[in-house]
């Protein structure tokens, strides 16, 4: 199957974030029939950020591309690089913040930890 339709989003202040997060659906979230809730690449331009939030019945997996950015691990804060991989359980919080001058881009897969 070639997956040829897609949708994105831009989100104002994203989890109390700054400015705008894009997010890119590489697929919709049907195709995994429920499992997988987001697979996107997410775009935050230089100084926005994705607010610190805490995971409730999913995980996520953050694979960057491009960019530098201000990643904070429940309160613990590293700076990362394209490349680096982040993993957020469920019952954890994190954000990240483009500290950059170029676009940051992450690949972001959130899955649902439910059992159904």
């Amino acid at each position: 199957m070639i997956v040829t339709e897609r949708k994105t989003d831009v989100f104002n202040q994203r989890a109390g974030g700054k400015g705008e997060t894009i997010m890119e659906h590489i697929v919709d979230e049907k195709l995994y029939g429920g499992k997988i809730i987001t697979y996107a690449r997410v775009i935050l331009k230089p100084g926005c950020s994705l607010g610190l939030h805490k995971h409730v019945g999913t995980s996520e997996t953050m694979y960057l591309l491009q960019g530098t950015g201000l990643y904070n691990y429940n309160g613990k804060e590293s700076t990362l690089h394209a490349g680096d991989v982040t993993f957020c359980p469920e019952n954890e919080s994190h954000s990240i913040e483009n500290i950059g001058n170029d676009d940051l881009m992450i690949m972001a897969l959130i899955v649902n930890t439910k059992e159904e």
